[in-house]
């Protein structure tokens, strides 16, 4: 039954919709919107990767930066960071937290699933920790990436963290399929995929690697290094 309930609900609710009870879900995190947190540095897994792929001193972007701790992160490594955000009471946290550092800069707001217009003059990209399994729909992940891509230079690195998935289980196919009847019966929308879930307050899409990939690959990246810790994973 509650396979059900989430997959009716996921048929019924467009992307929008989704984007909104994630952004309402994080917009009441106290956790997220503390200094405590967005001072607390590099997460055990990102230090190596960047050292490994991000030049030092280099420009990154940084999408989806919650209140900043990636960005305050990058700034303290000495690189040169900017960062946007569609939740705005995170960027609101992020405005209180680096004036009371003495930062210049804070996170900018944005649209949701959108990147900022601007020039391609960034050295690396980032995709905030998890961000990118909540985009709803593949088309949007996509898209989110090219636009992205679209203001760094050649060659420049991008770092994006998901969740992952292995194989199938009854209850998410349960939850695929009454997804998908529901969103063509009520909506006349194409069918929903597999790892779409609706839980604890937001929407998220779980990978396996393959389907990961594949979206990296056709938003013109190249996957240079993939790893997995427990449910989460990173590119």
């Amino acid at each position: 039954m509650t396979a059900l309930h989430e997959g009716f609900w996921l048929g019924f609710l467009n992307a929008d919709d989704l984007n909104a009870i994630t952004a309402a879900r994080y917009g009441e995190s106290q956790y997220l919107a503390s200094t405590e947190h967005n001072l607390s540095g590099f997460f055990s897994w990102e230090t190596p990767v960047l050292e490994r792929y991000f030049r030092r001193g280099s420009r990154v972007l940084v999408g989806a930066a919650g209140a900043g701790r990636e960005l305050l992160a990058l700034h303290k490594c000495g690189f040169e960071a900017d960062g946007f955000e569609c939740c705005l009471p995170l960027v609101r946290a992020s405005q209180k937290i680096f004036d009371k550092l003495g930062e210049s800069k804070s996170v900018f707001p944005s649209l949701p699933d959108s990147v900022p217009p601007g020039p391609a003059d960034y050295d690396g990209l980032i995709v905030g920790w998890s961000a990118y399994t909540h985009i709803p729909t593949k088309v949007r992940r996509i898209a989110f990436l090219q636009a992205l891509r679209q203001r760094a230079l050649p060659h420049s690195p991008l770092l994006v963290s998901f969740f992952t998935r292995g194989p199938s289980s009854r209850y998410e196919a349960v939850v695929q399929r009454t997804a998908t009847i529901c969103s063509l019966v009520l909506r006349g929308r194409r069918p929903l995929e597999l790892g779409d879930r609706l839980s604890l307050g937001h929407y998220t899409h779980s990978f396996t690697r393959d389907e990961l990939e594949a979206e990296m690959t056709s938003a013109g990246f190249r996957v240079a290094h993939y790893s997995e810790l427990g449910e989460r994973g990173h590119s």
